[in-house]
C-alpha cells in the first residue's frame, strides 16, 4: 500500500509540472516580435519549454516502469485480494495513462507553438523591412515636397515623425517589459523550486540526525545488554561449578585426599614428638661432683668479682654473687651439702619435667605456639635448681676436658 501511495504522489507532481508547461506553450504561440527586436527571447522560451518537457518525459518513463511492475505483481497474485487495493492500483494505472496522453499532447502543442512563433517572427521581419522601405520612400517624397510645403506643413510632418518615433519606442518598451515579466516569473519559479528543495534537504538532515541518534542508542544498549548477558553467563557457570564441586567432588575429596593427608601429618608429628622425647630421655643424668673439684672450679670470692657460667643450651647465664671470706673447710662442707641436696631434688624433678613435656607434645605442637605465647614464656622466671643443675653439668664437662 505504501508503494501505491508513493506512485500516486509522484504522478500528482508530474501532472503539476505539466500544468505549469501549458501557459508557457500558450505564451510561445502568441509571442510577437516587436520592430527592431531579435529572436533571443523566443529561442530562450522555446529552450526552457523543451527542457521541462524532457524532464517530464524522463519522470514518466520511470513511473511507467514502476506501474508495469505493479501490474505484473497484481496479475501474479491470487484473486482473493482486497477490492480497495485493486481499485487503487487501477486508479494509478489510469492516471499514468492520462499523464502519458497529456504529455504527448503538450509535446504536439509545443511544436505547433514553435511554428506559429516562427511565422510571427517572419511576419514581424517583413513588416520591419516594409517600414524601412516606406521610410526611405517617404523621405524622398518629403524632400520633393519640402520645396512646395509651407511652414505649417513642415511642422506637421515633424510632429508626425516624432509621434512615429514615440510609438516605436513604446513598442520597444512593451517588448522589454514582457521580457522582464517573463524573467521575473522564471525567477519566482526557480525560487519556489529552491525553497522546496531546501525544505526537503532540511527534512533529510533531520531524518539523518535522528537515525544517527537511534543507531548510537542501539549500539549503547547492545553493549550494555551484552555485558549483562556475559556477566550472568559467567555467574551461572561459576554457580554450576560450585554446585558440582560441593555435591559431587567435596565428599570424595574429603575422604580420599584431605583426611588421609591430615592423618598422615598428625602421625608424622606424633612420631617426631616421640623421637624428641626419647632423645631427651637418653641424655645422661648429672653425677655427683666431688667436693675437691668444686673447690677447684669455684672462683675465689672477692668483693667485686663475678663468675659467669654459660648454660648447656647457650641461651642463659648464671651469675654467682660474691660471698664473704670464710674458712676453707667450712666452704667445702657447705658446697658438699648443696650438691647432695641438688642430687636428691633432681632425681625427683626430671620425671615431673619429662611428664610435663610429654603432655605438652601430645596436646600441642611447638610450631603452633604464637610469638606472643613464646614471649610470655620467656618472661617467666626460670628454675634456679635447673640453673644449678646446668651449671654443675658445665663444670663436669670442663673437668672432663681438663
Amino acid at each position: 500500500m505504501s508503494s501505491i501511495s508513493a506512485l500516486q504522489a509522484r504522478l500528482k507532481e508530474l501532472s503539476t509540472s505539466l500544468a505549469q508547461i501549458h501557459p508557457l506553450v500558450s505564451r510561445l504561440r502568441n509571442f510577437t516580435t516587436a520592430v527592431g527586436q531579435g529572436d533571443e527571447a523566443r529561442l530562450e522560451l522555446g529552450a526552457e519549454i523543451h527542457s521541462l518537457l524532457k524532464e517530464a518525459e524522463i519522470q514518466l518513463e520511470v513511473l511507467r516502469v514502476d506501474v508495469e511492475a505493479l501490474e505484473t505483481a497484481t496479475e501474479g497474485r491470487r484473486k482473493g485480494v482486497d477490492n480497495e487495493k485493486e481499485l487503487e492500483r487501477e486508479r494509478v494505472v489510469a492516471l499514468a495513462g492520462r499523464l502519458a496522453e497529456d504529455l504527448k499532447k503538450t509535446r504536439g502543442d509545443f511544436r505547433n507553438a514553435q511554428l506559429q512563433a516562427k511565422r510571427n517572427a517572419e511576419i514581424a521581419k517583413r513588416k520591419e523591412r516594409e517600414l524601412l522601405f516606406s521610410r526611405s520612400q517617404s523621405a524622398e517624397r518629403k524632400r520633393e515636397s519640402t520645396e512646395k510645403l509651407t511652414q505649417d506643413d513642415i511642422l506637421l510632418n515633424t510632429s508626425s515623425d516624432v509621434t512615429a518615433a514615440l510609438r516605436r519606442t513604446h513598442h520597444l518598451m512593451q517588448a522589454e517589459l514582457s521580457r522582464s515579466q517573463f524573467a521575473q516569473e522564471t525567477l519566482e519559479q526557480s525560487t519556489a523550486a529552491l525553497s522546496s528543495l531546501s525544505e526537503s534537504y532540511t527534512g533529510l538532515d533531520t531524518l539523518l540526525s535522528s537515525s544517527r541518534n537511534l543507531v548510537g542508542s542501539l549500539l549503547r544498549s547492545q553493549k550494555s545488554d551484552t555485558w549483562y548477558l556475559e556477566t550472568a553467563f559467567y555467574i551461572l557457570i561459576g554457580t554450576i561449578a560450585w554446585l558440582l564441586f560441593r555435591r559431587i567432588l567435596y565428599g570424595p575429596m574429603w575422604w580420599l585426599v584431605w583426611l588421609p593427608i591430615r592423618l598422615a601429618a598428625k602421625f608424622v608429628f606424633t612420631i617426631l614428638g616421640a623421637v624428641g622425647l626419647s632423645s631427651k630421655a637418653v641424655q645422661p643424668s648429672p653425677s655427683a661432683i666431688s667436693s675437691q673439684s668444686l673447690a677447684q672450679e669455684v672462683p675465689v670470692p672477692t668483693l667485686h668479682t663475678e663468675a659467669n657460667v654459660q648454660t648447656a643450651d647457650g641461651q642463659a647465664s648464671w651469675d654467682v654473687p660474691p660471698v664473704a671470706e670464710a674458712k676453707e673447710d667450712r666452704m667445702i662442707d657447705h658446697i658438699g651439702n648443696m650438691v647432695e641436696d641438688n642430687e636428691v631434688g633432681y632425681r625427683d624433678e626430671p620425671t615431673e619435667v619429662n611428664e610435663q613435656q610429654e603432655e605438652e607434645n601430645e596436646e600441642t605442637n611447638i610450631d603452633d605456639i604464637s610469638p606472643e605465647e613464646k614471649q610470655r614464656q620467656a618472661e617467666l622466671p626460670r628454675n634456679t635448681k635447673k640453673r644449678m643443675y646446668e651449671a654443675t653439668e658445665v663444670l663436669e664437662n670442663r673437668k672432663d676436658e681438663l
